[in-house]
């Protein structure tokens, strides 16, 4: 999660600035031609204690503006504590696109797919791809605490957190309606899910993103905009990573849609033996990605390849293994990464040998408090990967 919240000052020295450097226009009425490459998307939703970072960010695409290729455009959403904005990027330059003259919840379903709608129309292209920028807790659907599946907008334009948030399956209804994205990106924490990615992968062909939390200051859009513009995946990956250090730094991975499926018929081959409700196995020396002193607010995510080696024998972690190398892609990790919860060993990358950079939820008899078990029951997840069967 981006936690840390710079200054108020620096937030209005940063949009003043941006007001001062471009030419600004209510709309661009009409569209412009068809891009031939490839137009990024990138969905802000900063009405949160991350305000101060989606200035940043914009500073960082400015600054790259050389890196952007000649057929490639960038166009960026941002609801921050100012009025939602709608930027232009090209190698050419910025331009403000759009000022909205009153408020939106950036978090709404039916917003986020009129805004989407609105900047594909605006700038046909031949490619898109997208990036989601907020908060986020994976595929959990529920109003409580952290839990907020993937953007929030507190709609006061100030740094608070608790409002509105967008869940994955009105993401996955809204993407089904929008071209097919090359890649999307969650630059927000814990979205790298087999959960998640069984909702989504129908809409792209890479998901990219963390099983767990990114660093305060998030993708690092100077370094991987030429990767970003080409959908260039393990060039993203790299770029991302080469900003951090080891022992402070990020946990990524793509997921390639093509072969999602295959790898949900192959894990289905082993959940309903690994994990029947009535003789569940120790989850004890497997990498996990959040502390358990959150579970009350979500379950705990586990690494699903560290899992399968602990809980699978050589032979059927071999083939398993096999199908995973072709789905989960690029997958990298630093020994150590950022964390807002101090004292929590969930930061240490514990199995390095088996990183799989992609995370599990393994039901619980505590879970079905929260309702948990009910809201895992509704994910695609669920009965392509074989958990229809095991009794949960």
């Amino acid at each position: 999660m981006k936690q840390k919240i710079q200054s108020t000052l620096l937030t209005l020295c940063v949009a003043l600035s941006l007001l001062c450097a471009e030419s600004c226009t209510d709309e661009i009425p009409h569209p412009g031609p068809i891009q031939e490459g490839n137009t990024v998307i990138i969905y802000m939703g900063a009405e949160n204690s991350l305000s101060t970072y989606s200035n940043s960010d914009l500073f960082e695409i400015e600054d790259a503006l050389d890196r952007i290729p000649e057929n490639c455009q960038v166009v960026v959403f941002r609801d921050s504590e100012l009025k939602p904005t709608i930027i232009h990027f090209t190698k050419k330059g910025r331009t403000t696109w759009k000022e909205y003259k009153e408020e939106i919840n950036s978090a709404d379903a039916k917003n986020v797919e009129s805004i989407l709608k609105e900047i594909i129309q605006a700038f046909p292209s031949k490619k898109y791809s997208l990036v989601l920028w907020s908060h986020g807790s994976g595929w959990i659907d529920q109003t409580r605490s952290i839990q907020r599946s993937i953007i929030i907008d507190n709609n006061k334009n100030n740094y608070n957190n608790t409002g509105t948030w967008l869940h994955i399956s009105e993401l996955a209804d809204i993407l089904s309606r929008l071209p097919q994205m090359e890649y999307i990106m969650f630059d927000a924490c814990y979205m790298q899910s087999a959960e998640v990615a069984s909702e989504l992968y129908p809409y792209c062909k890479h998901i990219i993103g963390s099983p767990t939390e990114i660093p305060g200051n998030g993708a690092p859009y100077h370094v991987i905009m030429t990767a970003l513009c080409k959908a260039d995946v393990q060039g993203i990956i790299e770029g991302y990573a080469s900003e951090y250090p080891q022992n402070n730094g990020v946990a990524l991975s793509a997921i390639s849609s093509a072969n999602f499926i295959a790898f949900c018929e192959e894990t289905a081959k082993y959940i309903p033996t690994t994990f029947t409700k009535s003789d569940m196995p120790s989850t004890q020396d497997i990498q996990i990605y959040a502390p358990t002193k959150l579970i009350n607010q979500m379950p705990i995510p586990y690494d699903m390849r560290s899992a399968m080696h602990k809980l699978l024998n050589e032979e059927d972690f071999k083939h398993w293994d096999e199908q995973w190398q072709k789905t989960i892609q690029y997958p990298y990790c630093a020994k150590k990464w950022e964390t807002i919860h101090s004292g929590s060993s969930h930061c240490t990358l514990t199995d390095p040998e088996h990183y799989g950079g992609i995370s599990i939820n393994i039901p619980d008899e505590n879970h079905q408090q929260y309702g948990w078990d009910t809201m895992f029951r509704k994910t695609s997840w669920y009965n392509l990967a074989g958990w229809n069967i095991t009794g949960w």
